[in-house]
């Protein structure tokens, strides 16, 4: 009877194992300390210095605290100007609102005051009428008011009757300029001629619309007594002048 196969087994015994371990572990260390020198070299090869690296970050990390110091400072003196500011605005606001209503609170008394002495004390013996203001407001939906005062200068012993006429020119979108008589702009019906009779002084009021596409470039006011010895007067009104203010007998033209 044959035998079976041998088998052979080899039995690998290691020997103080700690020494093993302890001879793993150093080996470890050596590695990295080359990996750790490798990597400072390359450092300071390219230039890099911690030190140098620190105290860069020391003096931006300062300059950052004196900016934001300095903002802080510019942030309360602006609101400190700001609130200076206001007050003085205010301030000045008032004066100029109180300025404002003083000229014009003596224009008007040296208007009325110019009125009152062309009545009361006039420079001519003959009989004339004049037209002492003429004044056009803007009013709503693209309206005007307009105001006329006819006087009469020299004597005031007798009534002075007669017709005021009002015509404008206009220029149309093509450029070309037309005269419109008031009844084809006025907002109210009313006549061509409207009558005048007074001795010292007669108001003429009333409202206007244009169409659209045309532009307003001046007034004919004609005042035409009934009496021969009374001259005719026939001005015109510059539009713009009267829309910035302008106030009558020195605007107008003859």
């Amino acid at each position: 009877m044959k035998s079976g196969p041998t088998q052979s087994q080899f039995l690998i015994t290691v020997h103080q194992p700690k020494l093993w371990i302890a001879s793993a572990i150093i080996a470890l260390c050596v590695i990295l300390f080359f990996i750790w020198s490798s990597f400072e070299y390359g450092r300071q090869a390219a230039g890099f210095n911690q030190s140098d690296y620190d105290q860069e970050i020391e003096i931006l990390r300062q300059a950052l605290d004196e900016q934001t110091a300095k903002k802080e400072v510019a942030l309360r003196e602006n609101a400190r100007l700001s609130r200076g500011s206001d007050i003085q605005k205010d301030a000045s606001s008032q004066v100029g609102d109180s300025l404002a209503a003083c000229e014009d609170e003596v224009l008007k008394m040296r208007e009325e005051l110019t009125f009152y002495h062309n009545i009361v004390a006039p420079r001519q013996s003959a009989r004339e009428v004049q037209i002492n203001k003429v004044a056009v407001t803007q009013a709503e939906n693209g309206a005007f008011n307009y105001k006329i005062v006819l006087i009469q200068a020299g004597k005031h012993d007798y009534t002075q009757r007669g017709y005021v006429e009002l015509s404008f020119k206009v220029r149309k979108a093509d450029g070309s300029e037309i005269i419109l008589d008031l009844p084809s702009v006025a907002t109210e019906k009313t006549t061509k001629r409207q009558k005048f009779g007074f001795k010292y002084f007669q108001n003429f009021e009333g409202g206007i619309r244009f169409s659209e596409g045309i532009e307003p470039l001046s007034i004919f006011i004609s005042a035409i007594p009934k009496s021969a010895k009374v001259p005719r007067v026939k001005q015109e009104f510059i539009w713009g002048d009267l829309i910035a203010g302008g106030n009558v007998s020195n605007v107008g033209q003859k």
